[in-house]
C-alpha cells in the first residue's frame, strides 16, 4: 500500500467517527426536546424525567380541595398550616408531583408555603 492509500483510509475512518459522534448528540439533544414538548416539563429537568409515574403516586390531601379557586392571600393562619401539615407529611422527592397535583386542581400554594416547598426542591 502506498502512502495516500493509507491517508485516504485514516481520513475515511476519522470522517466515520465524527459523523457518528454528531448523529448521537443530535439523537439524545432531539429526545429532550421531545420530552419538553411532549412531556410538558416544568423546567427542572430532573424532577420531571425522575418522577414520569405521576399517577402512581397518591397525596392523602382531600381536605385541601376546598381552597380549589381561591386566591393566596386569603388564606387565614390555620388554612396554611393546613397545607404545611401535608407538605411534611410527605418524601422530598414527591413534593414537586404533589405541587403539580394541586395545579391541575386548581389549587394555590400560600406564599409562605411556595418558598419552604423551594427551599425543599433545591
Amino acid at each position: 500500500m502506498n502512502k495516500t492509500a493509507i491517508l485516504l483510509i485514516i481520513l475515511a475512518i476519522i470522517l466515520v467517527a465524527y459523523i457518528l459522534f454528531n448523529s448521537r448528540k443530535k439523537s439524545s439533544s432531539a429526545e429532550e426536546e421531545h420530552h419538553d414538548v411532549e412531556g410538558g416539563c416544568c423546567g427542572k429537568h430532573a424532577v420531571c424525567e425522575k418522577n414520569n409515574d405521576k399517577e402512581s403516586l397518591y397525596f392523602d390531601d382531600e381536605e385541601l380541595d376546598a381552597y380549589q379557586g381561591r386566591r393566596p392571600e386569603e388564606y387565614t393562619d390555620q388554612e396554611r398550616e393546613e397545607f404545611r401539615n401535608v407538605l411534611y407529611t410527605m418524601k422530598n422527592d414527591e413534593v414537586d408531583v404533589w405541587v403539580q397535583c394541586l395545579q391541575q386542581r386548581g389549587i394555590e400554594l400560600p406564599e409562605e408555603i411556595k418558598d419552604e416547598v423551594l427551599l425543599i426542591l433545591q
